[in-house]
């Protein structure tokens, strides 16, 4: 019998590590690159527990690869693991090659590109959004490191329109949303001042970042448990001491990694910036300081040694 297939989209690490996943799973894949070939072979140093025990084994696996332009089938299953701003686009390369009541999924950060997408979608093809926590580090184009342990949850964008059983329904939740409002929420926090402080994220828990952190976590409150916010249903859990909570286990969690707005930003590479400050910045009933001089300090580098002492100085 012929294996169910999947399309994956992205050889970043998270698309490696879902192509690899995947056929562990029992599925056939092909993978979409934009540049540079993973090669036939992805090596995958995995995480896993072992009676209470964490354990590195390595294993290889047999992906096809293929350019946008290569593709010759069509795939009723596909999944995206792109940045936010890549989303659509990546999607649009592989549209021709999808079925038109195909499942698609997606794995991004921050809100907003998922919107965008569901509008790029044929009527008959169901959105299924995605949030993960695992920790993937790329060491080179074919070659990725298991570093954290997480969990990955997918849901149907839009619950209003058929209902269609997701191929993995062991990482359903019915209430996605509300899983990537808190994750855009600890990104929030973590990602657009360690990236301006150029910092790890566990720097943030020392003490002379305190007040710039209990501020920008107050500021952040303020939005998602006010009422008139876009996804206040899902979101007016998020108070302080809620986020202080996730924010803080985060940071020491992954206290010696760097973010990945950090990175992006440090090598002068495009940001989700505006997936995650951006999208408060315009979508928040009340004013935002602060996020709003993240936001800036992300956009405009030249203007972030300005915007630090801004910051510093609101503390």
């Amino acid at each position: 019998m012929k294996k169910p297939q999947w399309l994956i989209v992205g050889a970043g690490a998270i698309g490696l590590f879902w192509a690899c996943k995947l056929q562990k799973l029992g599925y056939s894949v092909h993978l979409v690159y934009r540049s540079t070939s993973p090669k036939k072979k992805i090596t995958l140093e995995a995480l896993a527990n072992e009676d209470g025990q964490q354990k590195i084994t390595s294993s290889e696996h047999k992906i096809k690869s293929f350019l946008a332009q290569d593709l010759s089938k069509q795939y009723d299953k596909v999944l995206l693991c792109t940045k936010a701003y890549d989303l659509v686009d990546a999607f649009k390369q592989v549209s021709d090659h999808v079925t038109e009541d195909a499942t698609i999924a997606c794995l991004c950060n921050g809100m907003g590109a998922q919107a965008a997408l569901q509008k790029a979608l044929m009527p008959k093809q169901i959105l299924w959004a995605g949030t993960t926590s695992e920790g993937v580090l790329k060491i080179n184009e074919n070659h990725i490191k298991h570093t954290g342990l997480g969990d990955t949850y997918f849901g149907q964008w839009l619950k209003d329109t058929e209902t269609k059983d997701f191929p993995l329904d062991s990482f359903v939740v019915p209430n996605i949303h509300q899983r990537l409002i808190e994750k855009l929420a600890v990104n929030a926090a973590i990602n657009p001042l360690t990236a301006l402080f150029s910092i790890h994220n566990g720097d943030l828990l020392e003490e002379q970042f305190h007040p710039l952190l209990n501020a920008t976590l107050t500021e952040l409150a303020s939005v998602f448990t006010n009422p008139k916010f876009i996804y206040a249903e899902q979101s007016k859990h998020l108070t302080l001491d809620n986020l202080t909570n996730r924010v803080n286990t985060v940071a020491q969690l992954t206290r010696l990694n760097r973010s990945s707005m950090y990175e992006d930003f440090r090598l002068q590479r495009p940001t989700e910036n505006e997936f995650i400050s951006g999208f408060l910045v315009e979508n928040s009933p009340v004013e935002l300081p602060i996020q709003s001089l993240l936001y800036n300090g992300i956009d405009f580098p030249l203007l972030s040694e300005e915007i630090k002492k801004k910051l510093l100085s609101m503390t």
